[in-house]
């Protein structure tokens, strides 16, 4: 089936339409023209904006193990209503990702309009004491290796694993967390943890890992990224590691942008992640390593969590939201602190780049994966909007600016607002 999108105002700086209005023709899962005049389906975009193919590198689809909370479908349905083409998924089921029956039950699932990564289990059991069988794995389809929400607390196991994922040219992702020091922790360490009574995770936490990481790399070399860094000194101190030439990169959280631990003043458990939210320094110096490039990517975390682990005291709740669906409002909401050209590039661009998976954009003979989104749409997220299986978001019940209205990856599409 042909699909032509008219009057698609072209938002992507990888491509040379950037900024222009085309007439997107689409025929057999690639944009055989930008002029098109005739389709079996045309669709109107006056109006909207369309992006290349959003690629999110940190979501939870809870499958297997915790189905309740989302599943591959559920996570997909959520993930193309928040704009993403691909989503890349973290091995933290149950049992977690780490044979190669389990990278094939979740890449042989048919799940609508998304494309699934997997960052499989680094350590078995995710335990951070044997390596898996990484070869394997990255043979099976694993796009790099990772224990997710766990710190590779494990130097040894780490150096190895740089030396082994050279030969297959895979990144190994690291949540920096030094556990020792984050082990019962619910907030940043500062003054809002005094202020509430709460044990406070400080950012050396974090700044420790990624120095003693850093170092690793220097003797091993390899590809190492770091995973929704939240403090100010990670960014200083990737930022060195960079301009001395050492293959490493990094991604935040967009929530990590906007919020600091002042979010969680009246006890909101929404507002209780991983990593914490961290101070208004840190949240500015994350935006400037965005704007300069020291961070290369912007993911969701994605945290599905049932209303019975939210619903208890802060201590005892669980870490995490859902931001999917809310991804594209709350990227208009950073858009006067940076540029949309560089977001959408932390978005669309790099995250393939740092994976090597193949590029996208909107030019003739490119793979159709597009984002099609209404930068002046209000609505709400509640319970007739939301497609994710959970409800922990920090913006459940309030009206938002900008919506996602339609999907297209390959031959398949969705428009959301029809």
């Amino acid at each position: 089936m042909s699909l032509l999108l008219k009057n698609a105002l072209v938002c992507d700086p990888a491509s040379p339409n950037h900024n222009k209005r085309c007439d997107l023709l689409i025929e057999n899962g690639v944009i055989t023209s930008l002029k098109g005049v005739k389709a079996e389906k045309e669709i109107d975009l006056s109006g909207y904006t369309v992006f290349s193919g959003w690629f999110d590198l940190n979501a939870h689809f809870n499958d297997p193990g915790n189905e309740f909370k989302e599943d591959l479908n559920s996570g997909s349905l959520a993930a193309s209503g928040g704009g993403f083409t691909d989503v890349q998924l973290v091995p933290n089921t149950n049992p977690p990702l780490e044979t190669k029956s389990d990278i094939k039950y979740v890449l042989h699932k048919k799940v609508p309009l998304v494309d699934l990564h997997i960052s499989a289990a680094l350590s078995e059991g995710l335990e951070g004491k044997n390596l898996t069988e990484i070869y394997d794995l990255k043979f099976a389809g694993a796009s790099s290796f990772t224990d997710g929400d766990l710190p590779v607390w494990n130097a040894e196991l780490l150096l190895k694993a740089l030396q082994y994922t050279q030969t297959i040219n895979s990144p190994i992702f690291q949540l920096a967390q030094d556990v020792s020091l984050s082990n019962n922790t619910h907030i940043h360490e500062g003054k809002m943890s005094t202020l509430l009574g709460l044990r406070g995770e400080p950012g050396i936490s974090e700044g420790l890992i990624v120095m003693r990481d850093i170092e690793i790399l220097r003797y091993t070399g390899g590809k190492i990224h770091f995973s929704r860094i939240s403090s100010g000194k990670s960014v200083e101190l990737i930022r060195k590691a960079k301009r001395e030439g050492l293959n490493v990169t990094a991604d935040t959280s967009l929530h990590h942008l906007i919020f600091t631990d002042e979010a969680v003043a009246d006890f909101d458990t929404h507002m209780k992640n991983l990593p914490p939210f961290r101070s208004e320094s840190d949240r500015k110096t994350l935006i400037k390593g965005v704007k300069d490039g020291t961070i290369d990517a912007i993911c969701s975390n994605h945290r599905p969590q049932d209303q019975e682990s939210k619903s208890l005291e802060f201590d005892l709740s669980e870490s995490g939201s859902i931001a999917l669906q809310t991804f594209y409002p709350s990227l208009l909401k950073l858009n006067n602190d940076i540029p949309m050209e560089i977001l959408i590039e932390c978005i669309t661009s790099n995250p393939r780049k740092l994976l090597g998976i193949d590029p996208v954009s909107i030019d003739v003979n490119m793979l159709a994966k597009l984002t099609i989104a209404d930068p002046e749409k209000e609505w709400v997220l509640d319970d007739t909007t939301n497609l994710s299986k959970s409800r922990n978001s920090p913006y459940w019940g309030k009206k938002l600016k900008g919506k996602v209205v339609g999907t297209v990856n390959k031959s398949s599409y969705a428009f959301f607002d029809d």
